[in-house]
């Protein structure tokens, strides 16, 4: 070990933790000195850490992450230590994952695995209980196969220790669970559709929040809807949706909160939430809240991260950027025009969802993407093509009405920079519009 330095009590909300609740003791294992965001995790999974231990290398040893040599020099270190658990900043190979457990006798939990005990902490829906718990299991698979391979369950400190079952039937038992979770998670997602597709038939708009954890998404909601909503300092305080209607404005804008995005999740956590990320690519709005009291490094890498999920999925016409903190950045105009250079979107507004800046103009910005102002009127032909039309201009327009004769004859209104295009739909069906209608 390099070096090993010891780490204060976790702060939360300015005020210790309260010294009643007994947490889990940890020390950080890492190879870089980069551990703020393993720190922040560590709080808002309610351990304290005690110590650091860095051992600097380029990339983790294929089979022990820091080397033989330096594993029995870190489990001499611990021996005697008084800890409960080894947080490693990073991602763990199964075998890197049993190696360390069996050589240091104490159980070792990255950063995956760190965030899906949080996860399970903060599950307090049906649908994310079901979410959270298929992330575990798929996370769980390959580690068992290591320790059926590599070791007797019995044997392990922390993971699947104590196992009452044989390794053969807890392995299947994980499998026709995984399966179970997944036709339960399919009907809620199918529950979901039809809920957004009720929303958007009554003239509804959806705007989801979305970004990086703790970036004030739900502080950014209370501001916006002004009802009450769970705001908390620590990472990964939302996991299922909420949605509101938007303050002093229209009843058919709602504004919907959703879980964070994370750097270096596998596939398998992102799919896992699939029910909950469709939230935001079925949204008619984007808000991607962007920390600005970050550094512009850590700035451009949560954006990297945050670009991944959302595109190509959703268009960057119906993506807006909320500089969010702008109280804690007295250079937010410079992370503004950075932010305009480096990430697609279709613009950037600065805010602080704590004191209010920002937040009149955001509401406006939001209210006139939804104003109806180009009204039409269109004649079509009676054709299957005119009803496959009529059912997608239902979803993006509000139709006043709709009489059939030897032609459809269509009146509505729609946004100003859907004419163009429904213009083209129109002509391509062999129909015509009219858009200097009263």
């Amino acid at each position: 070990m390099e070096s090993s330095v010891p780490f204060n009590k976790a702060v939360v909300d300015g005020k210790e933790e309260d010294e009643g609740i007994e947490s889990k003791k940890c020390a950080i294992l890492t190879l870089s000195e980069d551990v703020k965001e393993l720190e922040e995790l560590a709080v808002s999974a309610g351990y304290e850490v005690l110590f650091e231990i860095i051992q600097r290398r380029v990339r983790a040893e294929t089979s022990t992450y820091i080397g033989s040599g330096k594993l029995e020099d870190l489990k001499t270190f611990l021996d005697g230590k008084s800890i409960d658990l080894l947080l490693i900043n990073g991602t763990l190979k199964p075998s890197q994952h049993f190696n360390l457990e069996n050589t240091l006798k104490v159980e070792c939990v990255d950063k995956v695995r760190l965030v899906l005990n949080i996860f399970t902490e903060r599950a307090n829906s049906r649908e994310a209980m079901l979410q959270v718990e298929r992330a575990r299991l798929q996370y769980e698979v390959p580690l068992l196969r290591e320790w059926i391979h590599s070791a007797k369950m019995g044997e392990h400190p922390g993971f699947l220790s104590g196992g009452e079952y044989a390794v053969d039937v807890y392995y299947d038992m994980i499998r026709k669970r995984l399966n179970k979770i997944a036709d339960e998670l399919t009907k809620i997602s199918k529950t979901n559709a039809i809920r957004r597709e009720h929303r958007r038939k009554k003239g509804f708009h959806l705007v989801s929040l979305a970004g990086y954890a703790n970036a004030g998404k739900s502080s950014l909601e209370k501001a916006l809807t002004g009802e009450s909503v769970l705001i908390d300092s620590k990472m990964f305080s939302t996991l299922s949706t909420t949605t509101r209607s938007i303050e002093n404005g229209p009843k058919d804008i709602l504004i919907t909160d959703t879980i964070g995005f994370f750097h270096g999740l596998p596939h398998f956590v992102i799919e896992a939430f699939k029910n909950t990320i469709d939230e935001i690519f079925s949204a008619d709005l984007i808000l991607l809240v962007v920390d600005c009291s970050d550094s512009k490094e850590e700035i451009i890498r949560k954006l990297r991260t945050s670009e991944e999920i959302l595109y190509p999925e959703v268009s960057t016409d119906d993506v807006l950027v909320i500089l969010n903190k702008i109280d804690r950045c007295s250079y937010f105009q410079n992370v503004a025009r950075m932010i305009e250079e480096n990430i697609p979107s279709s613009g950037v507004i600065a805010v602080s969802a704590v004191s209010g800046v920002g937040i009149s103009d955001l509401k406006e910005r939001i209210l006139s993407r939804f104003k109806k102002l180009a009204r039409f009127a269109a004649i079509l032909p009676q054709s299957s093509e005119t009803e496959r039309f009529i059912a997608s201009l239902r979803l993006e327009c509000e139709i006043s009405s709709v009489e059939y004769s030897e032609k459809v004859k269509v009146k509505g209104s729609c946004n100003p920079w859907d004419v163009g295009r429904i213009a083209y739909e129109i002509g391509s069906i062999k129909g015509e519009i009219d858009f200097n209608v009263d």
